[in-house]
Order: C-alpha cells, then structure tokens, then sequence
C-alpha cells in the first residue's frame, strides 16, 4: 500500500466516496508542460469545472445518439471488420480495437478513411494513452511512460486532429458565408470549434483539445476491447473452469445473453479494479477521517463480491445470477457520483438490474456495443487459438488487461457454435 493511502473496500463506503465533494481524481496537478500528459482532460477535473465540462459533453451521449450508434451504425461496422478480419488465428483485443474505435474517433471528431492499417493505428495510439491513464498503476518508469504518452499525443495531433479541425472549420466557414448547413457533426470536436466561435474559451488551448480528443478516443475503444477479451477469458474456461459451451451458444443467439455476460465480467474483472481519489482537504468518509492530501484507494474488485449484494458464490461467473433489489449486475465497476462513466450505455447498455434480469427487458433497452461484438464473434465459431495463449499486461497491478489474446475463427462453412468440442487452454 502507497505511504499515506486509506482503503475502503465495501460497497457502501466506495459509493459514499465516489459520491464526496472533496474527495476528487486530480491526483496529478502538474500542466501539461510540466509533463502531466492529461492535464485538464474530463476524467480528472473537480468541482464547478468538472461540472460544466460535463455539461458540455453530456449532449454527445444522448438516448438518440446511443440508439443510432448501436441499432444503424454498429452492425455496419461489425459486418465490414468482421468479414474482412475474422478469419483464421486472430489477435482479439486488436479486433475489439478496431471494432469499437471507429464510433469512438466518430463521436471524438477524428477523421480516418476506414481502412485496417488506420484502424490499427488509432487503436495503437489508444494503448499508448492507455498507459498514461493507469499511471498510478504502473510497475515501470512512470516518468518514461509520460514522456512517451506526451510525445504519442504530438503525432496524433498532426496526422488526425488538426487535419480534422481543418476540415470542420471549413465547414464553419462554409456555414457563416451561407453555402452549407452540414455543422451539425455530432462529435467533440465541431462541438468545441462552435463554442470557440461563440466565444466561449474552454478549448482555446489547442493542446487541451487534443488530450480530451484522445480520452474520448481511449475512453470509447480500450476498455471495450479489454472487456471482450476478459468475456471471452470466461466463455472459453480460463479461469479454470472448463469451456462454458452452453453460454458460447447462448451468447452467440441472444443478445441479452451476450449482455448478461458483460456484465458479469465487469462485475468480477474490472478494467479499473481499484479507484484512485485525493482528499482535496479534512474529510470525514465512510466512517473514516481523511487528511488533506491523503489518497484514497478504492478496491472495487472486493466491493463487487460482496455475497449479500451479489448472491451465493460471488466470486464464480454466473451471468444467470440474482442480485440484490437495489443493485445492478455491474456493480461499481462503472464507477458512481459525478465521474461515473460518461460512455458506459455505449459499452454496457442500459443497466441490468435485479427486477429486470427477473421479469424481462423493457421495450428499447439498449445491450451495448461490447454485448454486440461479443455475440457477432460468438456466432462465428471462435475458439481459444491452439497454438498461442492469452497474455495478461503486467505493465500495470490492475491484472484485468491483456497484452495479447489468441484466438482462432472457425472456418466459414463450420457447424454452429456449440456443436464442436472446444479445445481446452492450459
């Protein structure tokens, strides 16, 4: 445990801290030039700031927004990356990458023309990113890790954001003069340049607009990937528990199924199972005195296995669980307060709860994009690559990341998925 750090490990004290006006993410208070490489982005500003920045990008993540993104434009992008990807012996978290990183770089305002080796490339720089926003995770040189971080966020202002700042402030121009109506791009990046017109200064810096570009983009695709391969870690038995053939069948058939899946992954393997917080000055918390300056860790990984909320066996995979009347099958893992997950009905959908998961989905429930991906892959008869085995990221004390997951696609004209033995992984 770090010099100076608080534990709180229950359900009730974790949200009575996410919820704590003092207790705030900005554990990292150096500029951007003095080489803190998220400097002023969303997920780390407090208070009256954090409040109106949200306000500002709450509108990105509307119920129409979402319900376009997975029922017209998501089942385009699965069937294009699949076809053309899902074949033979594939790496799973670089197809996660690529799947969900063409929606992030749309709701983000970056332009790429849609071919792999872009795809490949955003979702490169996005693990890159992905470092930095473990940072206090990380075993190795974090001042390296930040260094690399701050000179990835250069190239990627050069080759997509500024060209895809130009182009939208063509098309401002282009609407001042009266030739065009097209300003209305649902995305970050039109949204700031219209405020900056407006004359509203929150994006004046470039180099901000660059970062919260590149949180949107890491935000909307890293841990999405993650969470498929972590559901696939369970679908395939390699938390030792042999194949869970039945579940890769009904996965592969409802999408419900698929969400109830991701939703138990989250619950059991969170992308960040322990939540960072500074206290902002003396606090009182969860029955706890809490100096200024002290950090708070939140285990999130515990608060989630709680048998008298999450049921008999909390620590076992088992989507078809019953839960608590006042909970949701995701637990914390989202987080709770003013810093819950801005995208989390993009990946997860709409929340599963204890009445829901016992008398049904309500007409226009959302699954999520990750449950979408999870059953397209299912129903293409994926199996654990015989040849290679999945690679967790030690670069980080988190444990629910990997650095690679083999797996292999069975061939097109293969039975359906279910009626193959699988081939068990050591």
């Amino acid at each position: 445990m770090a010099e100076n750090q608080i534990v709180l490990d229950t359900y009730d004290e974790i949200r009575e801290a996410l919820y704590h006006p003092d207790l705030s993410r900005s554990l990292d208070k150096r500029s951007f030039e003095e080489g803190n490489p998220r400097a002023g982005i969303l997920s780390l500003l407090h208070g009256d700031e954090h409040k109106e920045r949200r306000r500002f990008e709450n509108p990105l993540f509307r119920r129409e927004a979402l319900v376009q993104y997975e029922q017209e434009l998501f089942p385009k992008v699965l069937a294009d990356v699949l076809t053309r990807t899902a074949v033979g012996h594939v790496d799973l978290l670089n197809l996660g990458g690529a799947l969900s990183v063409v929606l992030a770089a749309r709701r983000a305002g970056v332009d790429h023309d849609g071919s792999a080796e872009q795809l490949a490339e955003l979702f490169d720089h996005v693990k890159v990113i992905a470092q930095a926003a473990a940072i206090l995770d990380v075993v190795a040189d974090r001042g390296r890790v930040q260094a690399e971080t701050i000179q990835l966020l250069n190239e990627f202002d050069k080759n997509y954001v500024t060209p895809s700042r130009r182009r939208r402030e063509r098309i401002l121009d282009a609407v001042e003069a009266g030739e065009t109506d097209e300003a209305a791009l649902p995305d970050l990046l039109m949204r700031a340049l219209w405020r900056l017109r407006a004359g509203d200064d929150m994006f004046v810096d470039h180099s901000l607009l660059v970062r919260e570009v590149g949180l949107f983009l890491h935000g909307g695709s890293h841990t999405s990937a993650q969470t498929l391969c972590n559901v696939f870690f369970y679908l395939f038995g390699l938390d030792g528990s042999g194949p869970r053939t039945d579940w890769l069948r009904r996965v592969a058939e409802d999408p419900l199924d698929a969400q109830k899946c991701v939703h138990e992954t989250l619950r059991l393997r969170p992308t960040t199972p322990e939540m960072k917080r500074l206290a902002e000055r003396d606090v009182e918390a969860a029955g706890k005195r809490i100096p200024r300056g002290s950090r708070v860790a939140l285990d999130a990984r515990k608060a989630n296995r709680d048998p008298n909320l999450f049921g008999e066996q909390p620590h076992e995979f088992d989507p078809d669980r019953e839960i608590g009347d006042d909970m949701v099958l995701w637990g914390l893992s989202f987080g709770a307060g003013p810093h819950i997950c801005i995208g989390r009905s993009v990946a997860g959908g709409f929340p599963l709860t204890a009445t829901m998961l016992r008398e049904g989905i309500a007409p226009g429930h959302l699954y999520g994009l990750v449950a979408l991906m999870v059953q397209a892959i299912a129903a293409r008869g994926v199996r654990p690559d015989p040849q290679s085995k999945p690679e967790l990221d030690r670069r980080t004390t988190r444990g629910t990341r990997w650095l690679l997951f083999p797996v292999m696609f069975l061939d097109r004209d293969a039975q359906p998925v279910g009626e193959r033995p699988m081939a068990r992984s050591g």
